[in-house]
């Protein structure tokens, strides 16, 4: 007797992951990240200033040079570093999920590939449109690099990290080539170093951006390699769930927090100090202490992604030791984390709002107003972006970035 062949079951439909599943203190990192990221940036929409120190807007303003050290303590080469931990552990744990919905090994690199492609595209979008400054581009780029280490040994994955560290290390020294550049150069940095920012008209803005950010991505495998290192221990942590379980590695996580917090702050106070005006760096000593600040930049970014894991951890109870999440989020954890969840769109939506109020053919307030007042359009922008991502999420929406990316990835089907 012969029996019908049963059909094989369809195979699994690639999906985003549903925004109540997703692990709560990477969302919460890259929520506050944002502000690390506004106030870093905002410098290079003004113009008609000579740049000094870590390409600072250099101002008679009383102000200027506290928040120009505070913000190269707490922010510059560190917010990039931490989102770029962050871009690494969700690779990886895109890969996890796919895996466990049994979907093949080849499909799930079509997808990272598909992803990353898609994300140069938006970079190329963005630095074109909006910020030479793009960072999507290069973290797409490097994307692509990271599908080739996505399964990876421990042992592979320590060495490439290490390199690229050290590769992040001596491109540092580029930002302290200011006093040099003075010295030899006959008058330092000039006015004219980021054209696009001075631009009288939109068009000949895009002209410039696009040649900009063009540069920017060429440059990426000599200039941007040092960020595979932190994206790198972003797929190291994720294959142990640091982050998603962080109550199961305390100690690993208070050790990094404890070290590299503290480590990040005093690396980078001979850059702010010298902002502040306590010292003068020696043309020759400046690009050493550039190199410090952006090592201890790298560490401090892991250092602060693993103490907000530690904030928000609960301790979980008996029912959920099993489980891969801890207790409901407070309210401020809930906050931060809607924008975390909407990064894409916070992060556009700065470069907008920035190109309205300082570019001359908008507001033009980037020729006239101090750093000071720059950074205070920049914190108002993130908290703006903050409101508008817990209006969202209130009535369970995508951000706008958000919702297209995973359409352009995924198409139709959820």
């Amino acid at each position: 007797m012969t029996t019908d062949a049963q059909p094989s079951p369809p195979p699994p439909a690639l999906a985003p992951t549903a925004r109540a599943d997703r692990a709560l203190a990477p969302d919460v990192a890259r929520g506050l990240v944002l502000l690390g990221i506004a106030v870093a940036n905002v410098p290079f929409f003004l113009y008609g200033r000579e740049l000094g120190i870590l390409l600072k807007p250099m101002t008679d303003a009383a102000a200027d040079p506290w928040v120009n050290a505070l913000v190269a303590t707490l922010a510059d080469n560190r917010s990039y570093p931490l989102f770029a931990l962050l871009f690494g552990y969700g690779m990886t744990q895109l890969l996890t999920r796919e895996h466990a919905r049994g979907t093949s090994l080849p499909d799930a690199r079509k997808l990272l590939i598909r992803r990353n492609l898609w994300l140069i595209a938006f970079g190329a979008a963005h630095g074109v449109l909006l910020f030479f400054g793009d960072i999507l581009g290069t973290y797409g780029l490097l994307g692509l690099a990271l599908v080739l280490l996505i399964r990876a040994s421990g042992r592979t994955l320590a060495i490439v990290g290490w390199l690229a560290f050290g590769f992040l290390i001596l491109v540092g020294a580029l930002e302290g080539l200011s006093g040099l550049l003075s010295k030899f150069g006959g008058g330092g940095l000039s006015t004219v170093s980021f054209g696009s920012a001075s631009a009288e008209t939109f068009g000949m803005a895009v002209l410039l951006r696009a040649a900009e950010w063009s540069i920017g991505l060429i440059s990426v495998p000599f200039g941007g390699l040092g960020l595979l290192a932190p994206m790198i221990l972003g797929m190291w942590a994720a294959r142990r769930r640091m982050l998603e379980q962080p109550w199961q590695h305390r100690r690993a996580l208070g050790l990094t927090a404890g070290i590299g917090v503290p480590l990040s702050v005093l690396g980078a106070l001979p850059i702010a100090l010298a902002l502040l005006g306590v010292f003068e760096l020696n043309p020759f000593v400046e690009p050493f202490a550039a190199m410090l600040h952006a090592a201890t930049g790298a560490i401090g970014g892991a250092g602060y992604v693993a103490l907000i894991a530690l904030l928000v951890a609960g301790r979980p109870s008996g029912r959920e030791l099993g489980s891969p999440t801890a207790k409901p989020a407070g309210p401020i954890s809930r906050a931060f984390a809607a924008l975390g969840q909407r990064s894409l769109s916070g992060y556009l939506t700065q470069s907008v709002v920035f190109v309205i109020a300082f570019a001359p053919y908008t507001l033009g307030l980037g020729g006239t107003v101090s750093v000071a007042v720059a950074t205070q359009i920049a914190v108002i922008t993130w908290l703006g972006t903050l409101v508008l991502a817990n209006v969202l999420a209130a009535f369970d929406r995508p951000g706008p970035a958000e919702w297209l990316l995973r359409r352009a990835v995924y198409g139709r089907r959820r």
